[in-house]
């Protein structure tokens, strides 16, 4: 993401201001109160939602609105651009300049920048910029100064330790799983190893059990070729066994037949002899033979003849039992024929009763008609009257309800007064509550600022503590430079002399013998000058040198352990800008905050007053209150009168109809009096009839059924004579039969006597 221009309406100190930023890194720069901090909180405000303070503060004094609008190009290189504005009519949204599209609800936008910024939906942007992004002036190290628990919140979001906590989970449960197959894998393992521990035996065992396959293998291709010619000697067998059963078949088959034919003569040769003996029989009882054939066949006739007469015996039965139930039934009709004649003179005596009764039952049916209405009339009345009273009872209560209501009519009037006021006190009521709002507000803004202010004073107190203490120890900072100084040339002449001391070393091993380091000859006039020799002259050289070097490594010492106790100075001497910095900073916010203290002290007293000048609003808004819904009640009840006298008026006109309606059937009833008596009267002469239709209805049908009754009995007539002339035919008939049993007799006399012939 990249911010390419901010541009600021009535935001704090800027009236109207436009930044523009290009790539790379930009300082922003200014006097203390130029407005650097407000564009960074412009930056939190519009993209990262981040405000540290209210939006009152942020808008320019005396403007009722505040925009901040950031250009900026996305993670999709694409541009955008954010608009925010508080105050009245605030909104937000985001413009897609190349889709052209707004994003306007606040969810809807944090989702997008969400998306813009590349980060995860769950991380609140206030929280990244407060703590990461956008810190504010002199809280850079106030999250390492929080407690643990939130000073642990606020690095968990910042490094996104959950992430790796829950990575960390994940692979917990991953390991656990690895470990999980691996000790079941370790099992297997095991298991297999324990399965296999004699895999050496089993494959000696392997081997010979091949080799002892292998033989057998041999075996058995050996046993197969014998098998063969024992299965071909087989088959020979079996075809020579078939064919010797064959023949024991055909012998056996031999032999019966044989036999058969033996016990076949023996039986014709009986019989042979038995043909005989029964011919000589029959000759001997011919004579007895053919009598008894000549009864059997007589008597077969005569059989025949009986089964003929029983037929014709039983059918002149069945004719003699029809004749008699024709005869029975001839005067059954007769005797209904009788009764028909009967019933025809009880029809004419009943004819004037059932004249009589008519009348009764008409004069019955008009009382009874009249009796209905006279009791359908009571009742009526009875409930006309029971309505009319409730009529009565109503227009009472209605009556009662209307003087109850009228009185109340000032009341109501007043409803719309009392209702205006109520609503002025609410009005008033929420204003207070508003009031005692801001008090409240006014009042914990001022403990906020109280607290700022001490703690500024605080830190002012320790800034000038700092520099009182630097410009106490400004002589040892400023002798820093000379002690500088020293070092380097004391460095410079240590190099001098550890020069010096080389060249004095090798001067002397090349002077061994006398000789003249630089000429390689003997030196002449080293005796002249008191030395015993040159490496005596470059020993004292050397001599001379070390306590030099000696004495410029002491004087380093001395210089080292002086920068070493004036170092913390310098450092603070170093830092005195950025003290006196602080110090006027604190100085400026200090001020600042006295200036909001009074402000605020004098906001809340004036907030004070209004609170208390609306204290009385409680008790007067109750008694508002108490008034209204008196009122309410009444201008509800008062609505009710039109409609109660409208009622009482149908009351009245119902009441009226219903008394016309009794006078009306009171009129009807006193000419239906004494329907009882002449209906009782009636009823009394019906029973002394006692129901005469019913019984000449009764003898009419039978009179209606004559001419079936003579058609019944000619047709009886007519069956009778049919069945007399059956019943002398079958007469005839039977004359015939009159000799059978006596010559059945014979018959079976005969047969019985020549029946030994015939056997």
């Amino acid at each position: 993401m990249l911010i390419t221009r901010i541009e600021l309406e009535n935001i704090k100190s800027y009236k109207k201001m436009v930044v523009d930023f290009r790539r790379g890194t930009t300082a922003i720069s200014g006097a203390n109160g130029a407005g650097k901090t407000t564009l960074v909180e412009s930056i939190g405000y519009a993209l990262f939602d981040y405000l540290p303070y209210k939006q009152e503060q942020f808008i320019r004094e005396g403007e009722k609105f505040g925009l901040v609008t950031v250009h900026l190009i996305g993670g999709d290189d694409r541009p955008y651009t954010v608009e925010r504005r508080c105050g009245s009519r605030s909104r937000w949204f985001i413009y897609d300049e190349e889709a052209n599209d707004h994003v306007e609800q606040k969810t809807d936008v944090l989702d997008k920048l969400h998306d813009l910024f590349g980060i995860d939906r769950e991380r609140p942007l206030d929280s990244l910029f407060r703590d990461a992004l956008g810190v504010p002036q002199g809280t850079f190290t106030a999250i390492f100064l929080d407690k643990a628990a939130s000073r642990k919140q606020t690095f968990d979001a910042l490094l996104q330790v959950e992430d790796y906590k829950t990575a960390f989970e994940k692979l917990l449960e991953t390991q656990r799983l690895y470990k999980e197959q691996m000790m079941s894998q370790q099992g297997v393992i095991q298991r297999l190893e324990y399965e296999t521990r004699d895999l050496d035996t089993w494959r000696n065992t392997l081997s010979e059990a091949q080799q002892q396959r292998e033989q057998q293998e041999r075996q058995s291709n050996e046993w197969s070729q014998l098998l063969l010619t024992l299965k071909d000697q087989q088959l020979k067998l079996k075809e020579q066994e078939r064919a010797l059963d064959t023949l024991g078949k055909q012998r056996d088959y031999s032999n019966a037949t044989y036999t058969n034919a033996q016990n076949l003569l023996r039986e014709r040769e009986y019989q042979a002899q038995v043909a005989r003996d029964a011919q000589r029989i029959v000759e001997a009882s011919l004579n007895d033979y053919q009598r008894y054939r000549e009864a059997d066949a007589t008597l077969v006739r005569l059989r025949k003849d009986e089964q003929q007469r029983s037929r014709l015996l039983k059918q002149q039965s069945d004719l003699n039992s029809n004749h008699a139930r024709v005869e029975s039934n001839e005067q059954n009709w007769l005797n209904r024929l009788e009764e028909v004649e009967s019933a025809r003179q009880k029809v004419a005596m009943l004819m004037p009763l059932v004249k009589q009764q008519d009348e009764h039952e008409k004069k019955r049916d008009e009382l009874v008609e009249k009796k209905a209405r006279y009791d359908e009339i009571l009742k009526q009345g009875t409930n006309l009257r029971k309505r009319v009273e409730d009529y009565q009872q109503k227009q009472g209560t209605l009556h009662k309800q209307i003087a109850d209501v009228e009185p109340l009519e000032p009341v109501a009037n007043l409803f719309e007064e009392r209702n205006e006021r109520l609503h002025s006190l609410l009005l008033q009521s929420s204003e207070r509550l508003n009031k005692q709002r801001q008090l409240q507000e006014k009042q914990n803004e001022l403990e906020t600022r109280n607290r700022e202010r001490d703690v500024a004073a605080d830190k002012l107190r320790k800034a000038e503590t700092n520099i009182a203490t630097i410009e106490e120890h400004r002589s040892e900072a400023e002798e820093m430079p000379h002690l500088e100084t020293r070092r380097i040339e004391l460095i410079a002449q240590e190099h001098l002399v550890r020069g010096n001391i080389d060249g004095y070393v090798k001067s002397r091993s090349q002077s061994a013998g006398g000789q003249c380091p630089l000429l390689h000859e003997g030196c002449l006039n080293i005796r002249q000058r008191g030395i015993v020799s040159l490496e005596s002259y470059f020993d004292g050289l050397l001599t001379k040198e070390h306590e030099q070097l000696d004495t410029v490594r002491a004087e380093q010492a001395v210089i080292t352990q002086r920068e070493n106790e004036i170092k913390k100075y310098v450092d603070w001497f170093n830092k005195l800008g950025t003290y006196s910095e602080r110090r006027d900073n604190y100085a400026v916010d200090i001020q600042r905050l006295a200036i909001d203290i009074a402000r605020l002290e004098r906001e809340i007293r004036d907030v004070h007053e209004e609170v208390n000048a609306l204290s009385q609003l409680p008790a007067l808004i109750e008694e508002a209150q108490r008034s209204n819904q008196e009122s309410k009640d009444a201008s509800q009840r008062v609505r009710e009168l039109p409609g109660l006298h409208k009622q009482m008026q149908q009351l009245q006109e119902q009441i009226e109809q219903g008394n016309e309606e009794l006078e009306a059937l009171r009129a009807e009833i006193a000419h239906l009096k004494g329907v009882d008596t002449y209906l009782a009267e009636v009823k009394a002469s019906l029973v002394t009839l006692n129901n005469p239709r019913l019984r000449w209805q009764t003898q009419q049908n039978v009179v209606n059924k004559a001419p079936e009754y003579e058609q019944n009995l000619q047709q009886e007539r007519i069956r009778k004579a049919e069945l007399e002339q059956q019943l002398q035919a079958l007469e005839q008939q039977l004359k015939s039969y009159a000799m059978l049993d006596n010559d059945i007799q014979q018959q079976e006399a005969i047969r019985i006597s020549s029946g030994e012939g015939y056997q």
